[in-house]
């Protein structure tokens, strides 16, 4: 197994595989995200003290991949010369089986990007699953782990038409690393550069392991984005490329929501395919993790008022600055593009990431700060003279609402009542009379808000500082 970097994060999916592993019956674990999100990483790591075989299948026919698979079998195990006369798919399983029985109980075994192999040998999932329901898995209650970027073909075994339905023991879909663990790639970094390094990179393992923490933001953005031989200046296109044929449609659509238009309005006019239905590649961009479509928390459920935003951090950072100077950085100026292009317009950008950042906060520590979880967190919008950030319902059946600035000044009072004014006005949470209000500042807060703060404990104010602590349950004081 390859030497790795210390590994950050995934708390909850290690404990849910480190107990389907310590199971004492046979495991089918069906493992999928998309590419570069830390799949392989995490398996390596549940697997770490256990009997196990990692393999990564390749773009090569099933016969090469099956060679290659029993010579890692042939690593982790020893050399056999049974193993050597074995042909078949299943002859191997069969026989991981054994070696489970006679010498190592609840053996791990990893088949990654399992789609490459069925690609070329579309039987596979039938010969699995004879295997499967033959029991002998069971003999030394084997743990069989099939792992795959392609998502819809790793959601399809699990479909009701597929050899594997009914199978699986256990599924995982991973996504992104929240927040709390994204920063820890950043020990050096300020608060504020450490949200700031997350509205860029977001939580995708492989963006964040590449990014020197000795490094400045500054110097780690040119390196990695900025250089024409930039690990990461292509990256966007190569996730396109990798999980569909044509392109050209669905990076217009992401470049098109990278630009600020939200509606499908706003999409096609900007495609110039007014009266187009995008809808498959709207479902496609969905299923790869890479947009949302939300609407507003005060928008009737069959309301058309439907949003879309880009979940991916980078993707948006790219589109925005990144596909527009490509030109400029293959001549050896991405320096001038950082400081041209950049930071005159960065405080925008942070703007809506920050929004962002807050909502991903509210859902994931709002029980730090409100003393129990939150059931829904999103936006309202779509009124003609207001909207509102951030708003959400915790558990207990309280309604909250947040102001969002990245500014240099401090909120003052005024953002404050509007914001409150703005509470009534919605009819999300009307008639509540235990509405909580949340202001996220960059630079803090004046004065004559912090003496409203002390004596209203249904405000709450929170900077890059205070997210941060609420985040690693430091539990500060309020402000």
């Amino acid at each position: 197994m390859p030497i790795l970097r210390p590994f950050v994060g995934r708390t909850r999916e290690l404990e849910q595989l480190h107990a389907e592993l310590k199971v004492q019956k046979p495991s089918l674990v069906i493992a999928y995200g998309r590419r570069r999100i830390g799949k392989s990483r995490l398996l390596i790591e549940a697997i770490a003290d256990t009997p196990s075989i990692y393999f990564q299948a390749t773009r090569v026919t099933s016969a090469l991949n099956l060679s290659a698979f029993k010579a890692e079998i042939g690593n982790a195990l020893g050399n056999d010369p049974i193993l050597d006369g074995l042909s078949s798919w299943d002859s191997v399983l069969h026989y991981l089986s054994e070696k489970a029985a006679d010498q190592h109980p609840r053996l791990g075994v990893i088949i990654d990007e399992f789609p490459y192999i069925v690609d070329e040998d579309p039987a596979l999932p039938s010969i699995v699953q004879k295997f499967w329901d033959s029991g002998s898995p069971s003999k030394g209650n084997l743990k069989l782990i099939l792992c795959g970027s392609a998502i819809a073909q790793m959601e399809e075994l699990m479909a009701g038409k597929n050899p594997l339905y009914g199978r699986k023991t256990m599924s995982i879909d991973l996504k992104q690393l929240p927040l709390k663990d994204a920063i820890q790639f950043f020990p050096s970094y300020s608060p504020q550069e450490a949200l700031e390094a997350y509205a860029i990179f977001g939580g995708v393992p492989h963006y964040l392991q590449l990014c020197d923490p000795d490094l400045s933001l500054r110097e780690n953005i040119i390196r990695l984005l900025l250089t024409e031989t930039g690990p990461l200046i292509d990256d966007p296109m190569a996730t396109l490329t990798s999980e569909l044929r044509d392109t050209s449609t669905y990076s217009s659509i992401l470049a098109a929501i990278a630009d600020g238009c939200t509606t499908h309005k706003d999409i096609t006019g900007r495609l110039n395919m007014e009266g187009a239905s995008l809808s498959p590649y709207y479902a496609k961009l969905d299923t790869l993790d890479l947009i949302e479509r939300n609407r507003s928390l005060d928008a009737e459920p069959k309301s058309r008022n439907q949003r879309f935003s880009i979940s991916d951090p980078l993707m948006i950072f790219w589109h925005r600055y990144v596909r527009t100077n490509l030109s400029a950085i293959s001549n050896g100026h991405g320096n001038e593009v950082y400081s041209s292009i950049i930071v005159p317009d960065f405080a925008s950008y942070m703007g809506a990431a920050f929004e962002r950042i807050a909502r991903h906060f509210m859902m994931r520590s709002a029980s730090s700060l409100l003393g129990v979880p939150a059931s829904e967190v999103g936006a309202i919008w779509g009124h003609a003279d207001f909207d509102i950030d951030v708003a959400g319902r915790a558990l207990d059946n309280r309604f909250f609402y947040g102001e969002c600035k990245w500014l240099n000044a401090p909120m003052d009072i005024g953002m404050l009542n509007r914001l409150i004014e703005n509470s009534e006005r919605t009819a999300y949470g009307k008639g509540k009379s235990d509405k909580i209000y949340i202001l996220f500042s960059r630079s803090g807060f004046k004065d004559d808000l912090l003496e409203r703060v002390n004596a209203d404990e249904r405000i709450h104010t929170l900077t890059p500082e205070a997210m941060i602590a609420w985040m690693l349950e430091d539990n500060p004081h309020k402000e």
